[in-house]
């Protein structure tokens, strides 16, 4: 009688109002998480019998599957019956579980709409691996199989144990697949013996791996051997083109009679593309094949030949920090040099330039290009050589100089580019030299200059030289200009005009030069063209006028070593800043681009004397690119704060100054590595060759100290870092989970502004402990609840969004209902034995069922080398 006055009771609390459960989808493995515990915000569950409970599921979960339990008044729970599932998830990604009708006491529906209860990941497994041997140290990867492994939030339990992110490097591969990175000066186990897996959480939980739960081997670690103790000299300055030179390896504990080499690229020895020689303790020579090239993407050099790993008889040894895949350079390579053929008519003396065009050309300061031509020419003193780019650079001729004596061609018979002399096969033919036009009867003439002025700035004036000239003589330019308009005119002496520029006017629109076309003395004869060929010829070269572009940006005494200036006009043959306070004599130029100047600070030197607590700014007063220098207006480039100032930075590490991040303080948790243009998997994996890190090739970790690579990381941070904006960079955004630092780390702070929230307003969930779920299953190995961050608030207006949420909500709504009446249509026609249209015939024949009924156990084979967990 009380059992059915409980019942009236329940029946009729059910009858009031509907249940709202709380969303909180738990992470379940598909067949061995114990338990769904289903919660409501008020309580509904109290004095009802646990049998008066029905639930239903999408995807379908039968009640067979499952034991219902009242756990209090606002909780339910779920326990998973022996041999059953919670659902068959299809990829590692998981599917999701919602809870549709809820009724008790066979009442109606009593859920408004349904709710996600649970996230169902597939169950992972591990590949038995105790025929593996590594080594203690020798060994840089070891690789480990199995099933259902996921990318994100996976966990490892080892014994002994190895922490992750300190002893190795985790990277999932697939989902079948894992490898795990020993770091620099780490060991696998400190005493030879087997390495175990215990535990592997791949987001559902903690799971103890058989059998007896004390894991399984996944390698069997073995002491070094001598051959473990191979080194590597880096030598850098040994140089060479693609295609020449034989490659000497300094080190130590090579083998005297075979070794075996890892490149970076992916170079292959045993005349494949190189032999190797020689052999002996200290050095290994080899010589290239024939056809084959150190290094093959031109576009990317010069740079580094990178050696890896060494086989001397134990296995490969890596040379270079393994988790940051650094190697050794053991060469620089250069581009093989080619110029290509010209025949262009130019003039002895009134051509004022050439340009060459070709492939391999090094630009200063770093390396520089020189050629050797027939007839000869010097450099610097019969013309100038700039480079631009790797394919196209400039001859100019100095005034007073010719191309050649004679008629005949002009030819480039060799080339260093960095690597040394490299013959033009047969000579290259870069232009045809005819002779001088004759002057003019009337011995008017123009005298070809190479005066160098700029655009606008009023520094020097422009002359002209040459011969008969009067007080009203009239130029033509190219570019054109306007004698009055752009320009005044003085006449000096029949053999000399000064032109002077009028304000807000230029020589050119742009760099180059420029060219008198025809002169008119106002002979009878009228307009006299001068120069050869009508070309004209040229009497000024124009610069472009150098701006520099205002900085602050934050750099220390000493510690900061490089200082990049941004602007335009800087001239590739030569450009000097005067700074102020920094002396020239603390810095040198490293490199120089037409808008950027690097400067690298000598050692000793610091760019300010800046006081503890204090900051400077550095300011550029002069600018002179080859015409003058040029007052700027004191434009800050950087602001100086003292090495003192919450700065423990320095650019001790190994690999500074390499353009690099490598101490892991840099923004992002991946650091790529570039340098000298390009990843060595990618663009010089030429000759199809396994890379030694191969698949490895999207994650890279720190190799050095946190602060020791302060240049390279963009030095310490400051007071006046601007705060973290709020977006959606992480890899994992919109997934439903905060993966930045406030939870797991994945990402940077900030970076997953829809999981987590914006900075300081977070609306993510956290995990927290007991009285969620409970740990009365011996092989789970965390607590169960989580609790929430502050709740948004809603908007009292709706506003736009609110609206289209509404109109949406409506379509759904009208969908649903015509899907529903085609339902209830089909079904009508189907029960009372009618034809229903397109209703496809029902094929007889079963499936194989998934799980012996009669045992309870999968219905699958095991092999003998998995597990399962």
């Amino acid at each position: 009688m009380a059992r059915v006055a409980m019942a009236l009771l329940g029946l009729v609390a059910s009858a009031t109002a509907f249940i709202e459960i709380v969303e909180r989808p738990m992470m379940l493995y598909s067949t061995v998480s114990p338990k769904l515990r289903i919660q409501s915000k008020e309580p509904a569950f109290a004095n009802i019998p646990a049998d008066h409970i029905d639930l239903k599921f999408t995807p379908s979960l039968k009640p067979g599957a499952y034991n219902l339990s009242v756990v209090s008044d606002t909780v339910i729970s779920l326990a998973l019956r022996s041999g059953k599932k919670w659902g068959n998830p299809h990829t590692t990604d998981g599917m999701t579980m919602y809870l549709d009708s809820l009724t008790m006491n066979g009442g109606a529906n009593m859920l408004q709409d349904e709710k996600e209860v649970a996230k169902i990941i597939p169950t992972p497994t591990i590949k038995r691996a105790a025929d593996t041997v590594i080594y203690t140290q020798g060994t840089s990867k070891l690789v480990i199989n199995g099933t259902n492994f996921r990318p994100k939030e996976m966990e490892l339990m080892f014994d002994p144990p190895l922490v992750k992110d300190k002893d190795y490097i985790l990277s999932v591969k697939s989902s079948t697949s894992m490898v795990l990175t020993r770091t620099t000066g780490t060991k696998w186990r400190d005493e030879p013996g087997p390495l175990k897996l215990r535990r592997i959480n791949t987001g559902a939980g903690a799971l103890r791996i058989d059998p007896s739960f004390g894991g399984i081997v996944v390698a069997e670690v073995q002491a070094d051997l001598g051959a473990h103790g191979v080194t590597v000299e880096s030598t850098p300055d040994e140089k060479f083109y693609q295609s020449q030179g034989s490659l000497i390896i300094i080190g130590e504990g090579f083998n005297e009679t075979k070794n075996t080499l890892r490149f970076a690229n992916g170079l292959r020895g045993k005349g494949v593309n190189y032999t190797t020689v020689e052999h002996s303790k200290t050095q290994i020579k080899l010589d290239l094949a024939k056809k084959s090239r150190w290094r093959a993407n031109p576009a990317n050099l010069p740079g580094p030949l990178v050696l890896l790993a060494v086989d001397a008889g134990a296995g490969f040894v890596p040379v270079g920090p393994t988790e940051a895949k650094k190697g050794r350079t053991v060469a620089t390579i250069f581009e093989d040099p080619a110029v290509n053929k010209n025949m262009k008519t130019i003039y002895r003396t009134h051509t004022h330039q050439i340009w060459v065009t070709g492939s391999g050309f090094t630009k200063a300061p770093q390396y520089s290009t020189t050629i050797t031509m027939d007839p000869p020419l010097e450099v610097g003193e019969d013309y100038s050589l700039v480079v631009y780019n790797r394919t196209h650079m400039l001859l100019s001729l100095f005034e007073g100089k010719s191309w050649k004596d004679s008629e005949g061609k002009l030819k480039i018979t060799h080339m260093n580019t960095g690597g040394g002399q490299f013959p033009v096969k047969n000579g290259v033919q870069i232009a045809t030299v005819k002779s001088d036009a004759e002057d003019h009867p009337s011995g008017v003439t123009v005298t070809r200059t190479t005066q160098t002025l700029y655009q606008t700035a009023a520094i020097r004036k422009l002359v002209i030289q040459g011969s008969g000239f009067t007080d009203d003589t009239d130029l033509t330019f190219d570019p054109p200009l306007e004698k009055n308009k752009d320009y005044t005119q003085r006449f000096v002496d029949a053999n000399k005009l000064v032109l002077s520029l009028k304000k807000k006017r230029k020589w050119r629109w742009e760099g180059g030069p420029l060219l008198v076309k025809t002169i008119d003395v106002g002979l009878k004869s009228g307009e006299i063209k001068v120069g050869s060929g009508g070309q004209g010829i040229q009497v000024a070269n124009i610069l472009f006028d150098p701006t520099v572009e205002e900085s602050e940006r934050i750099i220390f005494a000493s510690h900061t070593r490089r200082l990049v200036i941004r602007g335009t006009g800087f001239s590739l043959e030569g450009t000097e800043l005067t700074l102020s306070p920094t002396k020239r004599t603390a810095y040198e130029i490293e490199s120089l681009e037409m808008t950027e100047i690097v400067l690298l600070l000598n050692e000793g030197e610091q760019w300010a004397d800046v006081g503890e607590g204090k900051s400077e700014h550095i300011y550029v007063t002069k600018v002179d690119t080859g015409a003058g220098e040029v007052m700027m207006d004191d434009v800050i480039v950087a602001k100086v704060e003292a090495d003192a100032d919450d700065n423990d930075c320095d650019d001790s590490c190994e690999w500074a100054l390499d353009g690099v991040c490598d101490d892991g303080s840099g923004k992002g948790r991946y650091w790529y590595d570039d340098d000298f243009g390009g990843f060595y998997a990618y663009d010089d994996d030429y000759y199809g060759y396994g890379y030694y890190y191969y698949g490895d090739d999207d994650f890279l970790a720190p190799v050095c100290d946190p602060g020791t690579d302060c240049t390279d990381c963009g030095g310490p941070a400051t007071a006046d870092t601007p705060p973290t904006e709020c977006d959606n960079t992480c890899q994992w955004a919109n997934d439903g989970f905060c993966d930045d630092t406030r939870t797991s780390g994945l990402c940077d702070e900030g970076t997953d502004c829809h999981d987590c929230g914006p900075v300081g307003a977070s609306n993510f969930s956290t995990w927290d402990d007991d009285g969620w779920w409970d740990d009365d299953d011996n092989y789970w190995d965390i607590d169960d609840t989580f609790d929430y961050g502050d709740e948004k608030k809603e908007s009292e207006d709706a506003g736009a969004g609110g609206v289209f949420m509404s109109i949406l909500e409506g379509m759904v709504y009208v969908v649903g209902a015509v899907v529903c009446g085609g339902g209830t249509y089909v079904a009508v026609k189907f029960y009372k034995g009618q034809q229903v249209p397109y209703l496809p015939a029902v094929q007889d024949g079963s499936e194989t069922e998934l799980i012996d009924q009669s045992t309870g156990r999968a219905n699958v084979p095991i092999t003998p080398d998995v597990t399962y967990t």
